[in-house]
């Protein structure tokens, strides 16, 4: 596909600039991105799924990824979509513990996947190493905080407003990435993550259309002006 990167460099240097890897010190990055391999997954095809055996840590450098939760004996149902910068499947690979959620391509996506044997073989090289590992799960936890934040709004366009930026991965700040944003979501799916009737969301995204804050596309809404509609929550 023509949205697939050229290269495992352009890969490594998006890895090097967004997200966890980029917040970490130099030696332990280039140690992460030299034992990383380059995967591509066609839209829809999955990546793991809910009670899978544990493996590896996947950063997502172009596409994006849907989280699917099945809790107790229900779903699975698509939670979230993760975008470009994340990385994600640290807690199995820590614990040892079967796959918590289910992963699958949004579109055709691409990912840096580092086994979970380089992962503790990179901690067994340099204990100092394991700091750096254990703020993997900061960001998700945040994002996971913010989604139970976002689903107490009252007000139904401000907690769709909310849904739909954290979708994009511009809920509280600008990613290293510039507008637009698209999120591989149909209507009926934003309506379900921001709690919310399909009619209502439909409404909303003709206003916001309108305004020129998103443009709508099969089965995809693109976020054209983040800022603007971060304003819109205060």
């Amino acid at each position: 596909s023509g949205e697939f990167m050229a290269s495992i460099e352009t890969a490594r240097d998006l890895a090097s600039r967004e997200g966890w890897l980029s917040l970490m010190p130099a030696p332990f990055r280039q140690a992460v991105l030299e034992r990383c391999v380059l995967q591509r997954f066609a839209a829809g095809s999955g990546i793991y799924a809910v009670g899978d055996p544990p493996g590896g840590i996947y950063g997502l450098v172009s596409g994006s990824v849907r989280v699917t939760i099945a809790p107790g004996d229900e779903g699975p149902f698509f939670a979230h979509l993760m975008q470009p910068g994340i990385w994600i499947g640290e807690g199995p690979a820590l614990s040892g513990l079967p796959r918590l959620v289910g992963l699958s391509a949004g579109r055709d996506s691409e990912v840096l996947h580092l086994p979970r044997a380089a992962i503790h073989a990179i901690g067994e090289a340099k204990p100092a190493a394991w700091r750096c590992i254990g703020a993997l799960p900061l960001p998700n936890t945040q994002m996971a905080i913010g989604v139970v934040n976002d689903l107490m709004i009252r007000d139904d366009a401000k907690r769709f407003i909310a849904t739909l930026l954290r979708l994009g991965s511009c809920r509280l700040a600008q990613p290293v990435r510039t507008p637009p944003i698209a999120v591989d979501a149909s209507q009926e799916e934003l309506a379900t993550m921001a709690n919310l009737a399909r009619t209502t969301v439909s409404a909303l995204l003709k206003r916001l259309a309108a305004s020129g804050l998103v443009a709508l596309d099969y089965r995809r809404t693109v976020i054209l002006q983040p800022d603007r509609l971060r304003a819109m929550l205060g």
